[in-house]
């Protein structure tokens, strides 16, 4: 892309956040392709985790109601930790600061995330409370996944998902996203399959994770396209390498061609081999970020080996 309106970007977001999104050493349009992917996807959750959090505090808001019989239930019960009791008066202090009453609806849209998530942590293991609200909030629950010890491990992933999100930060390289977008659906609908279905009707995850880097490259591309390259006589890098065995890129890794920030591993059957030698093209999908393409050189040699190999493996004649 045109190096001087990368230059001003860097300038603007700071070379140390896009660096995140060239470890491998990408290009400066793979990178800022990467970048405004993780907007995307990270904009595209702020619904479910929206929907997850209101859902939680209201259920939970409910059946403390029922258990205590009272709205104002963070005035008279002695059963919160400290840490909830200091955030119930934090709570209370700003809506008296900014003019706002301190009504029940008011108290419950305050407190944070974590105070209601703290209900499934291990001091409410002890009073009791925690095992009233996990069999009781989640009504749509299966009865085994009404435990506390589950419910908290779920709800501290979505927090720290939402806290990432909200906070701006990268997390376009997590391998386990379409994981933890179905596990925040199907809690959701543990809580209300109503509202489960119209989270469904916003979502637009799946659709961007499927199509991956490749609507942002090519925006990038068409607004800010590449200048003139300059001829080079220096010889072009390899583009394939044979290797021994399969190593584990997603980390950031030393590979044949450099340093690179992910990687995965395609396994050829006996009919991919077959379609190579037939002069058929393979498509192969990297882990929902890009397409590589793989032909079989046109050679007298390759196929004389491809048939041979299939006639190991009890292929052909």
């Amino acid at each position: 892309m045109n190096p001087e309106f990368f230059q001003q970007v860097e300038t603007s977001l700071a070379a140390e956040r896009l660096d995140a999104y060239r470890q491998d050493g990408a290009a400066p349009a793979t990178a800022l392709a990467r970048y405004l992917c993780n907007i995307a996807i990270s904009e595209s959750l702020y619904a479910p985790l929206q929907m997850a959090e209101i859902a939680l505090r209201n259920s939970v808001h409910r059946c403390l109601i029922a258990r205590f019989g009272t709205a104002q239930w963070f005035d008279t019960i002695p059963s919160l930790t400290p840490w909830q009791k200091q955030r119930v008066e934090e709570s209370r202090q700003k809506l008296q600061t900014t003019g706002k009453a301190v009504t029940p609806g008011s108290m419950v849209a305050e407190l944070n995330f974590g105070f209601w998530t703290g209900f499934f942590n291990k001091a409410h293991g002890g009073t009791g409370l925690g095992h009233t609200v996990a069999s009781r909030a989640f009504a749509h629950a299966p009865r085994e996944e009404r435990d506390m010890k589950k419910l908290d491990a779920r709800w501290k992933q979505i927090r720290d998902l939402r806290n990432r999100v909200f906070h701006h930060e990268r997390i376009i390289h997590w391998g386990n996203l379409d994981t933890q977008h179905a596990a925040i659906l199907e809690v959701i609908g543990w809580l209300s399959p109503e509202l489960r279905d119209l989270t469904l009707a916003l979502d637009r995850f799946t659709a961007i994770r499927r199509d991956g880097l490749h609507p942002w490259l090519a925006r990038i591309r068409h607004h800010w396209p590449e200048q003139a390259a300059t001829p080079s006589i220096a010889p072009s890098a390899p583009v394939v390498a044979i290797v021994p065995e399969a190593f584990d890129a997603t980390s950031g890794a030393e590979t044949p061609f450099g340093h690179r920030w992910g990687g995965d591993v395609f396994r050829l059957s006996t009919e991919h081999l077959a379609a190579l030698q037939a002069g058929q093209t393979l498509a192969l999908d990297v882990q929902n970020e890009y397409i590589a393409f793989l032909k079989a050189a046109e050679s007298a040699k390759l196929e004389q080996a491809i048939k041979a190999n299939l006639r190991r493996l009890g292929y052909g004649g």
